[in-house]
């Protein structure tokens, strides 16, 4: 085990059990094996700015694990889940890798980044997780595309988040942004019109705190119903 890999295991270990988290090694040695491409492939073109391994392990993986945290998600519960902008794989990578029985969809809009994940799926025998070079709006385009739950994580404001999101949601589903705390009134209150516009509710917010190095970072998952 080399430093990389010490810092990434302990900084990952110490944020998963704050959320009350136990995760095995093979699971966390798949996130280390992704975090290691992801540093490789960011040479070539940007996937993150976060590259160090324990600002990586807390800041990217348990960050994406945080959902677990937030009550009606377990992972043996058969979910079918959209992540909207995945960007490098987050949160769609370390959430197949720990919930086998979630069949999970990610799509991009930037090519790259989703011949990347694609190539991350390949891998790592992601046989949950399929990958495509997508706008949300392409697969409300194409139809017969219904989810339990779409995640959008660092992505876009929550108005219209909500808005691309909304036709891909099964009646009975749900829409969960990852956020911060830190939400402005006015973009609050225009979350709230879209919600009504497009039938969700807003059902409940999850703030957590994850331990780091650079001391506590607060999040805030936020969820909208489909009623």
């Amino acid at each position: 085990m080399n430093d990389d890999s010490r810092l990434f295991y302990a900084a990952f270990q110490q944020a998963a059990a704050a959320l009350g988290l136990v995760i095995d090694a093979a699971r966390q040695e798949r996130m280390f094996a992704h975090y290691l491409r992801v540093v490789q492939t960011n040479k070539q073109f940007n996937l993150t700015r976060i590259t160090a391994p324990a600002e990586a392990a807390v800041k990217h993986y348990a960050d994406s694990l945080a959902l677990l945290a937030m009550p009606g998600f377990q992972p043996a519960q058969p979910l079918n889940v959209l992540d909207l902008g995945t960007g490098a794989g987050f949160p769609a990578v370390p959430l197949a890798i720990v919930c086998e029985a979630w069949s999970i969809t990610a799509i991009d809009s930037t090519g790259k980044k989703a011949h990347f994940v694609k190539g991350v799926v390949e891998s790592l025998g992601l046989t949950n997780l399929r990958v495509r070079h997508a706008r949300g709006s392409d697969l409300a385009r194409e139809g017969g595309h219904q989810f339990d739950v779409v995640l959008l994580r660092a992505v876009t404001k929550l108005d219209q988040g909500l808005t691309e999101a909304a036709p891909l949601v099964r009646q009975g589903g749900c829409i969960v942004f990852y956020k911060t705390p830190h939400i402005e009134a006015e973009e609050l209150e225009s979350a709230e019109r879209a919600a009504a516009q497009h039938g969700f509710q807003h059902g409940a917010h999850f703030d957590l705190m994850l331990p780091s190095d650079d001391g506590f970072i607060a999040r805030r998952l936020i969820r909208y119903l489909k009623s």
